[in-house]
């Protein structure tokens, strides 16, 4: 299957996705929005921690065959349901002393429910790891798809059995995350024998997982931590409209997103080839991302028509956030090669660097400009922690960052592959 047929099938997400971003506000309002974010985010921190950085390691596992897929499967889950589980429960437990600030006016039955659907977020997570980096892109972007799909007609029937309550999607939410979990666990145990749990394995994983684990809290902290902060310096409404806006400023990432899902597996091969394929797909990415932040930003003042007057404040956030999305969509794709090539603590501290200046952004802005200067801060952390990235990617991989940057000939390259594609459908 080419690289574009095996990218486009991520992007079919991307429809779904904008339906979705649309019909959450409306169906929820402000509020309720912003309670289903924070309890979901609270989920996402399970997943930062748990998986402590395996999907990654296996990128290189794999390519080094350092043990049979068998062993890597079944050692990754052991190892990802326990600290799920173990973090899930601490998450829990120490939930009650958040109640006044950072998770005010979350419904702790949300919170019960999104902690324990993280479990099986994270056995979806690595099961669709294994499948993706064995080349089933077909099963990986389906699974993504029909995920995607599922939870957006369970959001409409909410919306008519649970108006403006955060309930309903927190539920759809769980069903989907669980769906997926059982199909990929499905998939993998008709195409993989042999599962089995090594020890020595778990402390290899372990140990070259953890620069990543580093680095994923951080990640968390910087991109998920403003919703926190919002909701401990404003109120939950803020949140919900600055969730409205960050989630509609990821369209642009589901560009690097599809683009890395088909490369990744591309990556187990010498330095030299994952290098220059690494710098020809970031430049195509760039050149589509671009445009989908243009388009975005031209069409930001039909927030209020699209969202109702409730969210009329996301299109001046959605226009700060699109710059940073962008660079951070740069940065996953160059952040593929140096995964390749071990650099995993490096990226970690890059990581750390970013979620500490985004807190610290975002928290000065939201206290002197409100939402307009949290997003704003956000935006500039990407900005700066993608040219530290870049900087070390030019300078490991030997390449121009020139070749990062589109040229006319990639648009006459896209021009022509859709005369092709018309040219046949004619005959």
């Amino acid at each position: 299957m080419s690289f574009a047929r095996q990218s486009l099938g991520s992007l079919l997400a991307l429809g779904i996705g904008v339906i979705v971003s649309v019909l959450l506000p409306r169906v929820l309002g402000p509020e309720a929005r912003g309670e289903y974010q924070l309890a979901v985010k609270l989920a996402g921190l399970v997943l930062a921690v748990a998986q402590w950085g395996i999907p990654e390691v296996l990128l290189q596992a794999l390519a080094d065959r350092r043990a049979s897929r068998g062993a890597l499967i079944g050692t990754s889950l052991v190892l990802g349901l326990a600290g799920a589980c173990v973090t899930a429960l601490v998450l829990w437990l120490a939930a009650p002393l958040f109640q006044d600030n950072l998770l005010k006016g979350v419904d702790p039955l949300l919170l019960a429910l999104t902690l324990g659907g993280s479990v099986a977020s994270l056995v979806g997570l690595l099961a669709r790891r294994f499948i993706q980096l064995g080349g089933r892109l077909d099963v990986y972007n389906g699974t993504d798809i029909a995920r995607t799909a599922l939870f957006l007609g369970l959001v409409a029937l909410g919306g008519v059995l649970l108006p403006r309550s955060a309930l309903g999607p927190t539920l759809a939410w769980l069903l989907g995350e669980v769906t997926l979990a059982i199909v990929a666990i499905g998939f993998l145990l008709r195409t993989s024998t042999g599962w089995s749990a090594q020890r020595s394995l778990a402390r290899e994983l372990a140990t070259a997982g953890a620069p990543i684990q580093f680095g994923l809290l951080g990640m968390f902290v910087g991109s998920e931590g403003g919703a926190f902060v919002l909701n401990a310096n404003l109120d939950i409404a803020a949140v919900g409209v600055y969730s409205v806006a960050l989630s509609v400023s990821r369209l642009v990432l589901q560009i690097s997103v599809a683009l890395r899902t088909a490369l990744q597996p591309r990556l187990i091969g010498n330095e030299h080839d994952s290098a220059a394929v690494t710098a020809r797909v970031t430049r195509h990415g760039l050149l589509w991302m671009v445009l989908i932040a243009i388009a975005l930003a031209v069409g930001s003042p039909l927030a209020p028509v699209v969202f109702t007057r409730d969210f009329s404040a996301v299109g001046p956030a959605l226009v700060l956030l699109l710059p940073g999305m962008v660079a951070y969509g740069v940065w996953q794709l160059l952040a593929s090669h140096l995964l390749r090539i071990g650099r995993r603590a490096f990226l970690g501290w890059v990581a750390w660097l970013f979620g500490i200046v985004s807190i610290g952004l975002q928290a000065f802005g939201a206290q002197v400009f409100g939402l307009i200067g949290a997003t704003a801060g956000l935006s500039l952390a990407y900005v700066l922690a993608t040219v530290v990235v870049l900087v070390a990617f030019v300078q490991v991989s030997g390449r121009p960052a020139r070749e990062l940057l589109p040229v006319p000939g990639d648009l006459a390259f896209y021009v022509g592959l859709t005369r092709r594609a018309l040219a046949r459908n004619a005959a």
